[in-house]
Parts: structure tokens; C-alpha cells; sequence
């Protein structure tokens, strides 16, 4: 395999070099049909005559049928689902009452984040979220690396999710039913070999069976079921919140000490619950399926982050100030918090938590069968909070099952995945055959594969995928703007002077040299775009920056995360030098950053105070990852080498832009460069006119 390997892609490394500059252009190529271009110029709202190529083109678009409020309540569902269900009890073993706080840093961190995603959603309306940004702004390789990163944390998080709701339901229907055991529905183990023993979780795979089959009806259908999920589980939620204050049982003593693991845990808490926030990237995924997506993109991520920030911290200051964190366990923590105060008294629990070092005690706050019952409310509460979290997490397992197949679609349309998983029905406008493949995987991994220990190397992954859009939003404004491309292209191309391009006849040389997708008007109001001198000055400036915005911002990233992971170790005060050499060089590429000219902003929405807000995200997003252990870097190291053999096996041969290039090399003068080619497949192509 090796050899293969090696002979597949070291023997051209031209080839190689090629595939990790190429960038992907800002729209879709002009195969797609018109509601991909809702600005295309020649888009006709009233036309409905539809020719057999715009109707064979349809196979493979996403409809557009999503409104503001969907995505919305796809935001929300995706998130507060596994964050609140399944992490909070995780991350207060590791960060004590102070997870309310990893809450609030990982919001702090994804409000800067959402804004970048906000102005790149806004520019690139397409499906694919940050594997689609990234392809823009650094290129296919980082797109695929982003990509890959995003596929371990929608599916397998779509999997823990499904875990935590096989749980979740086995308790509900053993607290109605106390004769019913069903714990071999979530815990059965197979002999594999010897003394060595697989764990299975059948139940599991239900849900996400039960949630593909809903999302292959179609897009609009399942935004009604998350709909009407999601208010449910919102309602469960502010159940919890007013039973602990009006039943005062939420007390100062389970919220101090606030540090029981120090400023290290609470960074550590944060990592591990941050890939509670995908849900904003679920927002992103589905920009090819909005209506007016320059308008609801922007507002459905940012208001869908600051909604579920602001549930996860009030949430979670109530269930850690209801009960002690030993009692909270990892599996069902909202339910062990209502049933430890229905059951006993705050002495009592302390009692119980002692007790539970004897390897015989006898539970008597978390049952269903305690006497006397103490708290009526919150006793049959739990019960409601166990039928509730079926649907919360039900959202979530849906809205990750739901982004996963966009992105496959997106890579697929790109060459660099399978083509089966880009086949779209034209019926429904769903990537049926993505959906369900998407499923099946899912459905073994939640099955067969316990993956709480994954729950770190998830939050990893995601922030990296976070820390390059944010990076993507830099690179993209401190690039020359695509719309004088036309003018340098040709103007290198022919070795003629600028006047000579910017006469009308320059459409005819354009084509002549493959750019066959552009329309004379196109070239005309590219060419005019460019005629006032102050653009010029700007353009000119930008262009001087070179390679520099990339050099600074990889040097801010990664001092950030060295200086991250020596804080949070014990004896970081041996490293004072190293961490102080950290902060000049983040300070010096910042500054750097500041100073370096920028292009005109899009017309589009636009990130405020770049390059600090994104600047800010990566700081937020690298001392996350810094934190992360050595072992769970590890376990995302694998995970990317996994993922670059298949590219370098499969995904830089099937390249659409790979093909494009190659088709351009035919009628592109030798002596221009790839990089004014690259620069030219970022032109928006458009609509082709009739003959």
C-alpha cells in the first residue's frame, strides 16, 4: 500500500503542488440551474419555460426552500440537544461548577467565529459550510482537510447524540414501567475473541434510522418534525429552569468552589463540550437550500448561536446548583439533578456520596423507587425531562444527520468524493443516496463503537475547522478583489497594455483563451468595475501583499496554541521564555496584520473590525486546542492522515477544477502562470445566453 501510495502521488510532485494551491471558485459553475444564482444577471423570476439542459441540471441542484426561522430551529436543535443532555454532567466532572463558564468561553469564542461565518456564508451561498469557505480562500487541500475534520464531527457526533438517546429512553420507559428492563437495548455485549468483548447499543441505531428516512421526504418536510421537536425541547427546558428556582432548590454550596480544578479546568471543560456549537455550522451547510441567503444566512447563525449560548449557561448553572457534581454522572445529569432533590435532602446527598465508595451501597437518591418522595414536582418532573430529552436529542441526532450529507454533496460536486453521494432527487431535492449511506455509517458507528472517549478529538476537530474560516475571512480581504481579475489576467496572457483590455473586444480574446463561461456583459462590467483610479491604488496595494497575510496568521495560530498548552500544565513557570516568545510573536503578527491593506469589503454582509474579530476567534479557538491533552491530539492526528491518504489516493485525480485546468492549459498562452489562472477560476461564472 505503501509503494501504491508513493508511485500514486510522489512520482509528479508538479501535480501535487498544483492540487494544494488550486481554489475553488466563489459560485457554482454555470451547469447549475438558476436558483444555485438567485443574482444572476440573466435570472427571470417569471419565466417558466425551462429548456432539457436546465431540467437535466436540476438532478443535481438543492432546492430552495428554507426561511429564516428554519434555520433558526435547525441552530438551535442541533446544539442545545447534545450539549445539554449528554455534556453537561461530562464537563462538570472535569470543570465543576465553572462548565457554566466553559459555556460562556466557548460562546465568548463562537460569537467571533459566527460573525466570519456569517460574511463567508453570505459570499459563497452554497452548500458545504466551512469545507466550501476553505476551498475559497486557502485552497483544496485545506478545503479537504476542513472537510474531513467536519465529517468526525457531524457523524460521529450525530452517534454519541443517538447513544445518549438510547439511554434516555431506556430510563423513561423503565420509570413508567419498573418491571421493564431494558438495558440489553443499550448495553449488549458481543464476544469477540478470547476475553476480548465488543459493546452494542441497538437502540441507538434506531433513531437514526427512525431521522433518515425523514430527511430523505425532503427539506421543507423535515424543518416541520425539527419545528415542532425543538419547541418541545425548549419547553422541557425552561421546565428545569423555573422547577430549581421556584422549588429552591438550587443552592450556593453546589456552585462553590467555582475553580475546584482551576482556571486548566475550565478551559478543559470547555474543550471538551465545544462541538456542542456545530449547530451554526448546520446552519452554513444548508446555504445552497435558503431563500435570499444573503439576507438569512448572516441572522440564522448568529441568532442561533446566541440562543443556544444563552440556554446552555442558564441551564447549566441550574442542574450543577441543584445537586453535587458527583451525583450528576455523565449519562443522564438533568434527571439525576430532579430526582437527587425529590429524594433526598442536600444532607442526605452529601451522605450518599460518601456511601458511594462502599462497593455495596445501596442507592437511595437517584431511583425511582425512593420513600418518601420529597419533592413531587421534581419526582414526576424527571419523568417529563426523560420523555422530553427523546426529542431534544432526537433534534440533534436529526440536524447532524442532516448537515453530513451537504457536505458530502458539496466534496462530491468538487471531484474529491464519490460521485454517488452529489446525486440529488429531483423530486424531493435531497442527496438521497448521501442520506442514506450518511445513515447506515452512522447507525454501525453509534452501534458498535462506545465513543466517549471521542467527545475530545470531536471539539478538536471542530476547532480547527472553526480557526481556518475565521483565517479565511483575513485572506479573502486582503486579496485583489475578483472583479479586476479579468484586466491582470489578459493583461499578463497577451503582454499588451491595459487599454487594449479593457476594449469590448477583449470578450472574444477571453474565450479564445477558455474562459468560455464568461459572457460578454460579464467581461464588460468586470472591465468597467475597474476603471476609477482610486481601485487601481487599492488593487495595487493588496496585490503587494503576497503570501504575507498567510505567513502572519499562521504564525499567530500557532503561538497562540504553544502558549496555550504550556499555561495549562502544572509547572508552566519553567517556560516562562517560551510562553513570553509566544506572546511577541502573536503580538507582532497581529500588528502585522493590522497593517497590511485590505480590499474593498463585499456587498454582501461584512464582518466588523476585520482583521480583529477573526483574530479574536482563532486567540479563543487556539487556547481551546491548546488545552486539548496529547492523547486526544493524537486520536485527530490519525484521524487527518486517514484523511489525506484518501486524498492524495483518490480526491487530487477526480479534482473538477483539476479536469477545468487542464481544459484551460489548451488555450492558455504557455508563459501564463497557474496563479493567473487560479486567480481567473475565482470570476463568478454566469448564466450562458442563448445563441
Amino acid at each position: 500500500l505503501l509503494l501504491l501510495f508513493l508511485r500514486r502521488t510522489m512520482i509528479d510532485l508538479a501535480a501535487v503542488s498544483t492540487a494544494i494551491s488550486r481554489k475553488r471558485p466563489l459560485t457554482r459553475p454555470s451547469s447549475s440551474t438558476d436558483n444555485c444564482a438567485p443574482h444572476s444577471h440573466n435570472n427571470h423570476n417569471n419565466d417558466t419555460t425551462s429548456t432539457p439542459q436546465s431540467q437535466s441540471s436540476s438532478s443535481s441542484s438543492l432546492k430552495r426552500t428554507l426561511t429564516l426561522s428554519d434555520l433558526i430551529f435547525y441552530g438551535i436543535g442541533c446544539s442545545v440537544g447534545a450539549g445539554i443532555y449528554s455534556l453537561v454532567g461530562l464537563g462538570a466532572q472535569v470543570a465543576g461548577p465553572a462548565i457554566a463558564l466553559s459555556f460562556f468561553t466557548c460562546g465568548l469564542a463562537c460569537c467571533a467565529t459566527s460573525l466570519s461565518y456569517a460574511e463567508c456564508a453570505a459570499r459563497t451561498p452554497l452548500a458545504g459550510s466551512a469545507y466550501t469557505f476553505t476551498y475559497v480562500s486557502f485552497g483544496e487541500l485545506c478545503g479537504w482537510i476542513v472537510g474531513w475534520n467536519l465529517t468526525l464531527g457531524y457523524a460521529i457526533s450525530a452517534a454519541v447524540v443517538a447513544r445518549s438517546w438510547a439511554e434516555y429512553s431506556r430510563r423513561f420507559v423503565e420509570g413508567l414501567w419498573v418491571s421493564v428492563d431494558l438495558e440489553s437495548w443499550t448495553k449488549t455485549i458481543i464476544p469477540i475473541h478470547n476475553d476480548m468483548e465488543l459493546e452494542c447499543c441497538p437502540l441507538a441505531s434506531v433513531i437514526i434510522a427512525i431521522c433518515t428516512l425523514i430527511l430523505i421526504t425532503g427539506a421543507k418536510e423535515s424543518t416541520r418534525f425539527n419545528a415542532a421537536m425543538t419547541m418541545l425541547n425548549l419547553s422541557v427546558l425552561g421546565f428545569v429552569l423555573l422547577s430549581g428556582i421556584f422549588t429552591e432548590t438550587i443552592l450556593l454550596e453546589n456552585l462553590t468552589p467555582v475553580f475546584p480544578h482551576g482556571i486548566s479546568g475550565m478551559a478543559s471543560g470547555a474543550g471538551l463540550v465545544f462541538f456542542s456549537f456545530l449547530g451554526f455550522d448546520m446552519v452554513s451547510c444548508s446555504s445552497e437550500e435558503v431563500k435570499d441567503p444573503e439576507r438569512n444566512m448572516p441572522i440564522g447563525i448568529i441568532g442561533s448561536l446566541l440562543a443556544s449560548m444563552t440556554i446552555y449557561v442558564a441551564t447549566s448553572i441550574a442542574v450543577v446548583g441543584m445537586a453535587p457534581v458527583a451525583l450528576l454522572g455523565g449519562d443522564v445529569p438533568i434527571i439525576n439533578a430532579l430526582l437527587a432533590n425529590a429524594c433526598c435532602t442536600p444532607e442526605e446527598q452529601q451522605e450518599q456520596i460518601t456511601a458511594m465508595e462502599d462497593p455495596n451501597y445501596h442507592d437511595q437518591c437517584l431511583t425511582y423507587a425512593c420513600q418518601p418522595i420529597l419533592h413531587r414536582t421534581l419526582y414526576f418532573g424527571s419523568r417529563l425531562v426523560s420523555f422530553g430529552a427523546i426529542f431534544g436529542l432526537t433534534t440533534a441526532t436529526f440536524a447532524c444527520l442532516m448537515g453530513q450529507p451537504r457536505i458530502f454533496y458539496s466534496m462530491a460536486q468538487d471531484g474529491l468524493l464519490f460521485k454517488v453521494y452529489g446525486r440529488v432527487n429531483p423530486k424531493t431535492g435531497v442527496p438521497t443516496v448521501g442520506t442514506v449511506l450518511t445513515g447506515v455509517m452512522t447507525a454501525l458507528i453509534a452501534c458498535l463503537i462506545d465513543l466517549e472517549s471521542l467527545a475530545n478529538a470531536i471539539s478538536l476537530g471542530t476547532l480547527q475547522v472553526f480557526t481556518f474560516v475565521n483565517a479565511g475571512v483575513i485572506l479573502l480581504r486582503m486579496q485583489p478583489p475578483a472583479g479586476v481579475v479579468p484586466e491582470q489576467a489578459l493583461v499578463q496572457a497577451l503582454g499588451e497594455a491595459s487599454p487594449l483590455v479593457r476594449n469590448p473586444q477583449a470578450a472574444a480574446v477571453a474565450r479564445s483563451m477558455g474562459l468560455l463561461k464568461l459572457s460578454s456583459r460579464q467581461i464588460r462590467d468586470s472591465i468597467r468595475a475597474v476603471d476609477d483610479d482610486d481601485d487601481h491604488d487599492l488593487v495595487a496595494r493588496v496585490e503587494h501583499n503576497g503570501s504575507k497575510p498567510h505567513w502572519m496568521t499562521l504564525c499567530f495560530t500557532v503561538s497562540c496554541i504553544v502558549a496555550s498548552a504550556i499555561l495549562s500544565q502544572d509547572h508552566w513557570h519553567n517556560q516562562v521564555f517560551v510562553v513570553g516568545l509566544c506572546v511577541v510573536v502573536a503580538v507582532a503578527s497581529a500588528v502585522g496584520l493590522f497593517l497590511l491593506p485590505q480590499a474593498a469589503p463585499p456587498e454582501t454582509f461584512k464582518c466588523p473590525w476585520v482583521p480583529l474579530i477573526p483574530l479574536m476567534g482563532i486567540f479563543f479557538n487556539s487556547y481551546m486546542m491548546g488545552s486539548m491533552s496529547l492523547s486526544t491530539w493524537y486520536v485527530i492526528s490519525g484521524w487527518l492522515l486517514l484523511g489525506l491518504i484518501f486524498y492524495f489516493c483518490y480526491g487530487m485525480h477526480h479534482s473538477e477544477l483539476r479536469h477545468d485546468q487542464h481544459h484551460g492549459d489548451t488555450n492558455v498562452p504557455a508563459h501564463s502562470s497557474r496563479k493567473h489562472y487560479n486567480s481567473i477560476s475565482h470570476l463568478p461564472p454566469v448564466q450562458q445566453s442563448s445563441p
